[in-house]
């Protein structure tokens, strides 16, 4: 694995920060309405897809 896979990182870093989120959503700590979250949850996986599907193109 001599490569960085970014799509690997992106989707790796985005559930982290969605787990974190939960946690402090759970904790009390932090008051977030996930429904408003969708839209950006969903643009967010466009958006590693996307970017999976590019890299794909280039190097093949």
């Amino acid at each position: 694995m001599s490569r960085l896979d970014r799509t690997s990182l992106v989707a790796g870093l985005a559930l982290i920060v969605l787990g974190v989120l939960f946690l402090l959503d759970r904790t009390g700590t932090l008051d977030v309405r996930f429904g408003a979250l969708w839209p950006l949850l969903t643009g967010a996986a466009g958006a590693i897809l996307l970017t999976a599907g590019l890299d794909d193109r280039r190097r093949g």
